[in-house]
């Protein structure tokens, strides 16, 4: 009997020699025993592509863009100022530097549009129940960090915007040489992303034989220029510096050509004008 205890305490020894020898506490034996074992194991790290796909599934990816309830309130600043703008021509007949808009509102039309497609809406706006020199169409551009407007264009109503950056902004007046055919005289402006405005690059009138065979200071129709003998010939002037006398001018098929190279060909932007009242203006 006692040699069987001793054999029996002498196994239970060992065993626990064992164990201590294999790094198993009692605690260890205990979880192993319940099922409780723990991975104490260090983290694997992980490549930093494979993190970003980690955080991206679990939703816990920080975006580095403007946060969208920032670009919201933007957006809203920016409609929240064209209201107003729209607001003072009806109510007050101001623009928005304070000088008299000659018009209530009435027959006038805006639109809310990327015009210049940088990116943002641009508030356009055409006044045209007004005297003729009065007449303006107009394109504002908002400043965030002063909550103002800015103009980017001025100029007569009706002018053709083209989806290369131009506007050919035709006169409120034809009073020059070229009164009787289908030739209107115009401005070229064209759009400078780096100032964010449109800036005139061109002037462009004419001359019709039929209208006067000499100009107002008695020089003779250029014949020479006008080697198609279409009765025609153009001003180019540069810079918006008028001044038909210092300029010469071309024929029609060199000033047709002279079109096409500048774009005037291109597509034309149709621009969503609605009327402008309050009720429009209040559907902002």
């Amino acid at each position: 009997m006692i040699k069987h205890s001793a054999k029996k305490i002498t196994t239970v020894m060992y065993v626990l020699a064992v164990l201590m020898l294999t790094g198993c506490g009692k605690e260890e034996f205990a979880k192993e025993e319940t099922g409780m074992i723990e991975d104490e194991s260090p983290a694997r790290e992980l490549p930093e592509e494979e993190g970003k796909q980690q955080e991206a599934e679990s939703g816990q990816i920080i975006s580095q863009d403007i946060p969208e309830d920032e670009e919201k309130d933007t957006k809203s600043a920016r409609l929240q100022k064209y209201q107003s703008v729209l607001t003072d021509i009806i109510t007050k007949q101001i623009y928005p530097d304070g000088t008299d808009c000659g018009s209530d509102g009435a027959d006038n039309k805006f639109a809310i549009f990327d015009v210049d497609k940088d990116g943002e809406e641009e508030l356009i706006l055409c006044i045209t129940s007004t005297y003729t020199a009065g007449m303006r169409e107009i394109v504002y551009d908002y400043d965030e960090e002063t909550d103002t407007v800015r103009e980017e264009y001025s100029g007569f109503p009706g002018g053709v915007f083209y989806e290369n950056g131009l506007i050919e902004e035709g006169w409120s007046h034809n009073q020059g040489l070229a009164p009787l055919g289908d030739f209107w005289p115009y401005t070229i402006h064209r759009y400078q992303a780096e100032a964010d405005s449109y800036q005139c690059i061109f002037m462009v009138d004419a001359w019709e034989k039929a209208f006067r065979e000499q100009d107002y200071d008695g020089n003779p129709y250029p014949e020479e220029i006008d080697v198609e003998k279409s009765g025609i010939v153009y001003y180019l002037m540069e810079s918006g510096t008028y001044d038909m006398t210092s300029t010469v001018p071309v024929s029609k098929n060199i000033y047709e050509e002279w079109r096409k190279e500048q774009g005037l060909g291109g597509t034309r932007i149709e621009i969503p004008f609605q009327e402008l009242t309050e009720e429009n203006i209040g559907n902002i």
